[in-house]
């Protein structure tokens, strides 16, 4: 650990050891009697409302890959758990991490869903099968609204 008072300072582009306690140019900081140690305070990690509202906890994950059968509603292929994280409005759109906003789909279905030349006929085919499965289904519901 440093002294609180010891710093490096460059001179015409000389580095130097500086004590800021003494204001003076110092050789070591090992010597004086006056050091006094820097205390660091553990930071908190900041999450927004949003990255919260957005995200997509573990069990509804499960309820998700669940409520498709543990298959891509696109192709049908048999996927894993963690593949029930398709978003039907994504998240930088602000869509929500609920059961109503998510299905299960395999890589290659969501990767065409997402980024594809196929994208809209996706999003249509995804937009029935939600409406399917929830009666009163509505988009509009799935966006975060930061004044709820």
């Amino acid at each position: 650990m440093n002294c609180k008072y010891f710093c490096i300072r460059t001179e015409k582009g000389i580095k130097y050891k500086y004590c800021r306690l003494h204001k003076c140019k110092i050789e070591d900081c090992y010597s004086c009697r006056e050091k006094e140690y820097k205390t660091y305070k553990k930071q908190k990690k900041h999450i927004s409302k949003r990255t919260k509202a957005t995200a997509i906890q573990k069990d509804i994950k499960e309820v998700v890959w669940h409520r498709d059968n543990q298959r891509c509603i696109f192709c049908g292929a048999l996927v894993p758990k963690f593949n029930a994280n398709a978003h039907f409005i994504p998240r930088s759109q602000g869509g929500l991490g609920i059961e109503r906003n998510m299905f299960t789909a395999c890589n290659r279905c969501h990767n065409e869903q997402d980024n594809g030349l196929n994208t809209k006929q996706y999003e249509e085919k995804a937009e029935r099968y939600l409406k399917k499965q929830y009666i009163g289904w509505n988009k509009s519901e799935l966006i975060y609204k930061k004044w709820r």
